[in-house]
């Protein structure tokens, strides 16, 4: 068995078992990414088919792509008609073709439909076919800047190319990181159930001062949040994510603002209409009734904290669709359910997804979904399994 299928599915749970990328390479630096890029299609269970330029190959050498991708790299086209195999309007050919790092010789190529070489000839049949297509740039920043590559990448962008932005660091449009290019490349091969839709996504912890420095929180990593923003725009949502403090990574492809504490939550959600809201928050239930000026002196014995019980936000989320989150310990999954509905039915939830803190493993957690409608879901796995799942069940709703 080769190395690269010993890797397939491995990491994110076959996400994209039975698809096919062509990933074509052209000459920029940022080539020298694309063997993890590689990796991590394998990880989520795709198949990768490699194409490169003439100049790609003397940046990365093609039997070091052939190597992470287990398949033979195509460089020339030959009898085997490769454009039209794997950019045609065939059987068999690729799920959508991604450019990654995309030149600003190849932008202006595939804009005017010049095809001289195997990826640009493989990009004018892929568009022509009406194929997905991804590209995310990488150039130096004053050749970004160029008003003719400008317009070609807006000539594109109306023909329906996907365009992932290159961040700007000393002077060059650097390729985006390697999660905004699978995302990216995601969109474009699931299928777009949500395209159309708004999705918001409130996440993390609240933090309420005790004094200047010290705050009562909770453990939330934002994770939950996170993978449910990452669905959804995967699925083809316009996705918007509202987060508290967080341990995780935030993606760069997601517009994000940030609260604090319970009232910049409020003051965030007051009079917001929202299309579709997922609300895994955990906002603090309790905050002092006022918090201490300056710093309190640590030599102090004790001192006495008043709490004061907060509004519940989820009853202020003013959304078509509303899906709430419960984390309940110490008691039965029978009790569980019992107190999501009750507290569904308070409420203007469409859906609530409650869990058990003692179910809550590291890498795996149990919890189930339940409707208003009285429908009910087990979802069991890791925490991007069951995002998958609450977003399928959110489309099976709004169908």
């Amino acid at each position: 068995m080769h190395p690269a299928e010993m890797l397939r599915n491995s990491g994110k749970n076959g996400r994209f078992a039975g698809k096919h990328v062509l990933l074509c390479v052209t000459g920029s630096i940022a080539a020298v990414e694309d063997v993890k890029l590689i990796r991590e299609f394998l990880r989520q269970g795709a198949d990768v088919t490699v194409a490169m330029t003439e100049s790609a190959s003397r940046i990365v050498h093609p039997e070091a792509l052939w190597f992470a991708s287990g398949r033979r790299v195509i460089t020339t086209l030959d009898g085997d008609v490769q454009h039209v195999t794997l950019c045609g309007s065939t059987s068999g050919s690729a799920d959508t073709v991604l450019v990654a790092p995309c030149s600003a010789d190849m932008i202006s190529k595939l804009a005017t439909g010049i095809c001289d070489d195997a990826v640009s000839t493989m990009l004018v049949t892929a568009l022509g076919a009406g194929k997905p297509i991804v590209i995310a740039p990488s150039m130096h920043g004053d050749m970004w800047k160029n008003r003719i590559i400008q317009d070609n990448l807006e000539r594109l962008r109306a023909l329906g190319v996907s365009v992932v932005e290159p961040s700007f660091e000393e002077g060059k449009a650097k390729m985006a990181d390697i999660e905004s290019i699978v995302c990216a490349t995601g969109r474009s091969m699931l299928g777009g159930e949500l395209k159309g839709r708004r999705v918001t996504v409130i996440g993390g912890a609240t933090a309420e001062p005790i004094d200047a420095v010290r705050f009562i929180t909770n453990s939330s990593t934002g994770g939950t949040a996170v993978a449910l923003a990452k669905e959804a725009y995967m699925r083809g949502a316009e996705v918007e994510l509202l987060m508290g403090n967080c341990s995780v990574q935030l993606p760069k492809f997601i517009p994000v603002k940030r609260f604090r504490t319970v009232k910049d939550l409020s003051s965030l959600i007051s009079g917001r209409r929202m299309d579709i809201a997922l609300m895994p928050a955990a906002v603090s239930d309790y905050s002092p009734e006022k918090a201490y000026d300056g710093k309190i002196p640590s030599d102090r014995d004790s001192f006495s904290l008043v709490l004061k019980k907060n509004e519940k936000l989820v009853d202020s989320v003013d959304a078509s669709v509303l899906v709430a989150f419960k984390l309940e310990a110490g008691i039965s999954i029978d009790e569980l359910k019992h107190k999501a509905k009750e507290r569904m039915n308070k409420s203007r939830m469409t859906a609530i997804v409650a869990n058990r803190l003692e179910d809550v493993r590291e890498d795996r957690t149990k919890a189930f979904m339940i409707w208003k409608s009285g429908i009910e879901k087990e979802l069991s796995g890791t925490r991007e399994e069951i995002a998958r799942e609450i977003i399928e069940q959110l489309i099976k709703c709004l169908k």
